[in-house]
């Protein structure tokens, strides 16, 4: 089950199909797929890239804090043409899918593929989505949230959600690692009128 270990944000997307994450701060989006993997396990997930992208040990320590050690299933994509045929050979999984955008092209098939796959989908990508990639992966996707990361923290800005206005969740480092209870605060009472 796809999850990000976030309650008001897991409650905002629960009935999306595809959710969309993305960030210009690589290192934020990077630590949080790496969260979500460990926690939704056990998960497929289809990496895009020639190389790195999903570190082990980071995923195990994950895994440690929250007590979750089922399997987490890798496959790759090298080349934009590999995308489309990778997310397909994936069933019908919930999936996790890594910088599909990664080579600039081919979007309509990758987006494609992704609708055609079944179960729910959470897409993790390098770049301002609301400037570069796909126009019809931004129509696709159910919500589309940016990471960023700010003085005291970071942020979930929901920029478009089938259920909900353009917010701001704030949260602590501590929180994205796992170190300290979420708390929800003025936004719970936001969320239930």
């Amino acid at each position: 089950m796809l999850r990000t270990g976030f309650a008001l944000l897991d409650r905002i997307i629960s009935k999306d199909e595809v959710v969309e994450f993305y960030s210009n701060d690589e290192r934020l989006l990077r630590i949080f797929y790496h969260r979500v993997a460990a926690l939704s396990a056990p998960i497929y997930v289809v990496l895009v890239s020639e190389r790195g992208g999903l570190d082990p040990y980071l995923i195990g320590r994950f895994q440690d804090i929250f007590n979750n050690h089922n399997e987490v299933y890798l496959r790759r994509a090298f080349k934009a043409e590999d995308v489309p045929p990778t997310i397909e050979s994936m069933r019908d999984n919930d999936l996790i899918i890594i910088d599909p955008y990664h080579h600039n092209k081919i979007y309509d098939e990758i987006v494609s593929a992704i609708r055609k796959v079944k179960g729910r989908k959470f897409i993790f990508s390098f770049m301002d989505r609301e400037r570069k990639g796909s126009i019809f992966g931004l129509h696709s996707a159910h919500s589309l949230i940016k990471l960023e990361m700010g003085i005291r923290g970071f942020k979930f800005v929901i920029k478009k959600s089938v259920t909900i206005k353009e917010i701001e969740i704030p949260a602590s480092i501590l929180t994205l690692y796992g170190k300290i209870e979420e708390d929800e605060g003025l936004m719970r009472w936001i969320m239930s009128g």
